[in-house]
């Protein structure tokens, strides 16, 4: 399953940790981990394209991307809000392959 962390700090997104596996299908073939991922990935290019993110910051590793540091800048939290509606999107219709939690 992939676990979605939403960190909230003065009621703005302050950090975003995306950590495992969906495991709907074999890997290679498991179309709602890339589903997952290319939400994601297009959110951490939206934040670098877009915004004064240092995009630097995001750590990506086998398993896990954590989006650390975040302002309470207009721009950069409504994409990050738009990344959450995205993920609760893929939830909805797949609760067994991914969890978000909000903290």
């Amino acid at each position: 399953m992939t676990n979605v962390i939403i960190i909230y700090k003065n009621d703005f997104i302050s950090n975003i940790e995306i950590r495992g596996h969906a495991l709907s299908a074999q890997y290679g073939r498991d179309t709602i981990c890339a589903g997952i991922s290319t939400v994601v990935f297009g959110i951490c290019n939206a934040l670098e394209e877009l915004t004064d993110y240092d995009e630097s910051q995001i750590k990506f590793e086998e398993e896990l991307i954590v989006i650390p540091n975040i302002s309470n800048n207009k721009e950069i939290q409504l994409i990050c809000e738009v990344l959450i509606v995205q993920l609760k999107t893929i939830e909805q219709s797949y609760p067994k392959y991914i969890e978000i939690s909000f903290h």
